[in-house]
């Protein structure tokens, strides 16, 4: 406290000295003077930063609501904004929202809380920040200053479509300036992007996230925006014809969870499923989909409440039961939330006792657990988990009022495809040269750059010569396809370094795998390496080895994993200024400071160890005092010799390892260790879960829950089992047999079918689901190719686009596609069938030879194919 009362006492001071440059930004006195407080706190805490952030606040031309906006910001940002920009930043968002505020008409409308919560902060998930506030506002006033506030958040929306399509990537969040120059991004992205689009002309604006979906896998992010006094959804960079569409509005009647994130203490009529001093989680459920409100009771041996216990709410999602609230029982031993009406696995821990078990929402508002296992005991359990059924919601709109917006959507893609032919062609960048790489090489690395080219060819450029320890093609690999999209030159020149044979008792490869990768886990790649050696080498010394820079990371790093909450990395240099930092983020910065340092580490991202290398062996790491260093066991995993798809993690299995009360699943996507069977993985001695699951078309899964321990040294074997599916009755109707498309006028349905049967899709080729569904069938290429049958994508007129290319998908060899003029396919099946259809594409059937429909699929999931494949088979 010797250290706070200064400040607190100078800032008081200013803070009433300023009152007479201008009004309050914040009209509420308690209010301000919490924030004040708070802020003064946050200060104290990031005063190794002090003058970089803080210095702005001396401004002698600062108005009085620039000054409590900016205490605001900082006294609720989290650690990686207070560790990796600096104050005339966070100025600069400031000054740009008030502009937008003050220039268009709606500004004035906008009440005090909503416009400081959703308006002036300046980041929205875990995306790295940039100054696209002052782009979007000086690109986008001009062309909405006439509208209304309604027409102005349709018309950003367009202008997003403009610049940004649907493309899925990693789960790192590029910057809205970034995702421009790509003219891609995954739905986070695409939402990051019309958020930050929306509240830089002072639109209110936030994203809005499924965790994970109940009828299928993966998650979903879209937008909410508030205009004239109501908040309104829309899909990110999808724009329809009205506020309160997209083609999410079924699924998420579906869904259990829609929550967003509110920066700040946020005092809204929402329910809250998490709170800490810098934030809320509000649930939004409510306004999709049938809710309930479910309590657990919690209680121990003895039947007493339990006080303290956590509870989560675990939702069957890519093969593991992901928890989509996680809350904490009071004095009675209770826990509430608001859900869907499914059915979840809920999760009760303390103190290392835990114990689970099913509710079924539809039926049940309330459950008692007792805490009553422990780690250790071997078996296995089964769950068939139920999602929603869901509700149609959206109404239908006039045909000129679609085919106008349609028309819209396609000038736009053509917009789009326009500055995307500016990238580079193979041809272009025929005369590189470079010793260190071929020229397929480079161009390898060019197209993936998209619009970053400018900079990845600059880096290769200015590595063109041979050198002694050079690895170019090494250290290019190592960085992901999202880095060669956003890296600039000058970071990537940085931080290259060389092999010194001479200097290093480490071979080769080892510097590969520990000292040559810029990247370490999913932080934004900045340039450490140089400065980490300036400022700690003197320290160090030249004999530096892995345990003394493990003793200064652990006695000068602060853990602080509250404080972190968008977790976005904070960066090496970041933690090193602030010297506090989320686990991860301290995780990240020990293995750089071990390379600075020339000391080989790495950082296994599937299990979240850290190795060094020392005396010729990699061993473990561990900053967790609860747990050190664990002796290794082997887990060998193999396929049912009747599996008819092969296992993939994440959508068939996972592995999670017990600790402190529950289980954590290992991040094996796309890991080479899991590319075929058998699998053999090194993993510490301890308790473990095999989860296995298998859909059903309508969402529903059967899951399997095997529990095992790895003793160490000792190898374990066991079987991925998808637990069989129920033969369920399957018919669709039937459909005329000789019916002939226009477009295709020589051929009916039989003919499609021929001596297979038929697999018929409708789709919407720009919309997220329908290039799910092509991402799904086309990693099972070559099992659609030896079934041998046609595979019909049918394009309504209305869907039309440029933009869409099939060979861009690499689509089975037997795949046709045609136009549905006027819609006849679709009308064809509701005549025939009695059913109705409203714009949910895509539709997928199964067309036998007697025409019976068996099987179908509506709208957005994934895992289509697969399902697709195996009803066939």
């Amino acid at each position: 406290m010797k250290k706070l009362l200064p400040i607190l006492l100078v800032f008081t001071l200013i803070s009433v000295s300023c009152t007479d440059k201008g009004k309050h930004f914040i009209t509420d006195t308690d209010y301000r003077n919490q924030v004040h407080q708070d802020y003064l706190e946050r200060r104290e805490m990031a005063c190794g930063r002090d003058s970089l952030l803080f210095s702005v606040l001396d401004g002698e031309n600062l108005t009085l609501e620039e000054r409590e906006a900016l205490e605001f910001l900082f006294a609720y940002m989290p650690l990686s904004d207070l560790g990796d920009y600096d104050g005339e930043f966070y100025l600069s968002q400031v000054q740009n929202a008030f502009k937008a505020r003050d220039f268009f008409s709606w500004g004035k409308t906008v009440p005090e809380d909503i416009f400081r919560h959703f308006v002036l902060v300046y980041r929205v998930n875990n995306e790295n920040l940039d100054m696209a506030r002052v782009a979007f506002f000086d690109e986008l006033k001009d062309r909405i200053k006439d509208m209304s506030m309604y027409d102005a958040a349709l018309e950003v929306n367009h202008w997003c479509h403009e610049k940004v399509a649907y493309r899925p990537s990693d789960s790192r969040t590029s910057a809205p300036l970034a995702t421009i120059k790509t003219s891609y991004g995954r739905c986070g992205e695409e939402s990051t992007f019309t958020v930050t689009a929306m509240r830089a002309v002072g639109i209110p604006a936030r994203q809005c996230y499924t965790p994970r979906w109940a009828h299928t896998d993966d998650n979903h992010a879209w937008v909410e925006v508030w205009v004239d006094g109501k908040w309104y959804y829309l899909g990110a960079c999808e724009p329809d014809a009205r506020l309160d569409m997209g083609w999410f509005t079924f699924p998420a009647t579906r869904t259990m969870m829609v929550h967003s994130n509110a920066f700040g203490k946020y005092k809204g009529e929402e329910e809250i499923n998490h709170r800490t001093g810098l934030f809320s989680r509000i649930n939004m459920l409510g306004n999709y989909t049938a809710t309930k409100k479910i309590t657990i009771h919690v209680i121990d041996s003895q039947c007493n409440p339990v006080e303290g216990a956590s509870v989560k709410l675990g939702l069957y999602n890519y093969a593991e039961y992901y928890p989509i609230v996680t809350q904490i029982t009071d004095a009675n031993g209770d826990a509430s939330a608001t859900t869907g009406l499914g059915d979840l696995l809920v999760w009760v821990d303390k103190d290392n006792i835990y114990n689970y078990a099913k509710i079924d929402v539809r039926k049940q508002d309330r459950l008692t657990i007792q805490l009553s296992r422990q780690s250790g005991d071997e078996y296995v359990e089964i769950f068939e988990m139920v999602p929603p059924r869901g509700e149609a919601r959206q109404s239908e709109l006039p045909k000129e009022e679609i085919e106008k917006n349609n028309l819209r959507l396609q000038q736009e893609d053509s917009i789009r495809n326009a500055y995307m032919q500016t990238f580079p062609t193979k041809d272009r960048i025929s005369g590189m040269r470079n010793d260190n790489l071929t020229e397929e090489q480079i161009w390898n690395y060019v197209d993936r750059s998209e619009g970053n080219y400018e900079n990845i060819i600059r880096f290769i450029n200015d590595n063109s010569q041979k050198k002694e320890g050079l690895y170019l093609k090494e250290y290019l690999d190592a960085i992901s396809d999202k880095d060669l999209r956003d890296a600039s030159a000058e970071v990537l020149q940085d931080q290259l370094v060389y092999y010194d044979k001479s200097e290093v008792d480490y071979p080769v490869d080892v510097f590969v795998k520990g000292i040559l990768p810029p990247r370490i886990s999913n932080e934004f790649l900045y340039s450490w390496r140089n400065y980490l050696h300036r400022e700690l080498y003197p320290e160090f010394g030249d004999y530096t080895i892995s345990d003394i820079v493990y003793d200064w990371v652990a006695e000068h790093i602060i853990i602080d994993e509250d404080g972190n909450y968008f977790n976005c990395p904070v960066s090496p240099i970041g933690v090193y200024q602030l010297r506090r930092a989320d686990s991860h983020s301290r995780d990240i910065f020990f293995v750089a400071l071990c390379r600075s340092m020339n000391i080989p580490s790495y950082l296994d991202n599937a299990t979240n160890q850290i190795f060094v290398y020392e005396n010729g062996n990699w061993k473990t790491v561990t900053f967790d005092a609860r747990k050190p260093a664990q002796e290794m066991g082997t887990l060998v995993l193999s396929k049912s010799k009747d599996a008819q798809i092969e296992p993939v993690y994440w959508v068939h299995y996972t592995i999670a390892k017990f600790d402190n009360g529950s289980f954590t699943s290992f991040d094996f996507e796309d890991d080479p260790r899991v590319a075929s069977f058998p699998i053999t993985l090194p993993l510490e001695a301890g308790y473990y879960m095999l989860s296995t699951g298998n859909r059903y078309s309508d969402g529903a899964v059967r899951s399997r829950l095997e529990f095992f321990n790895i003793a160490p040294n000792q190898t374990v074997k066991k079987e991925i089992i998808l637990l069989p599916l129920t033969p369920r009755d399957e018919s669709y109707g039937k459909i005329d047999m000789t019916f002939k498309p226009e477009h295709s006028k020589e051929k009916t349905v039989t003919d499609y079918v021929a001596d297979k049967q038929l697999v018929v899709c409708f789709i919407d080729p720009n919309r997220e689901p329908t290039k799910h569904l092509f991402k799904d069938i086309s990693s099972l290429k070559s099992k659609f190719e030896q079934w041998g049958g046609n595979l019909l994508f049918v394009i309504p007129s209305d869907k039309r686009s440029e933009s869409f290319k099939a060979s861009d998908w690499n689509l089975p060899s037997n795949s046709v596609f045609m136009y549905d003029e006027d819609s006849q396919w679709i009308k064809n099946i509701v005549t025939s069938t009695n059913q109705s259809f409203s714009d949910n594409y895509p539709l997928v059937y199964i067309v036998n030879s007697d025409g019976e429909l068996v099987f179908k699929s509506e709208g957005y999931r994934i895992g289509t194919g697969e399902l697709i494949y195996k009803s066939l088979k």
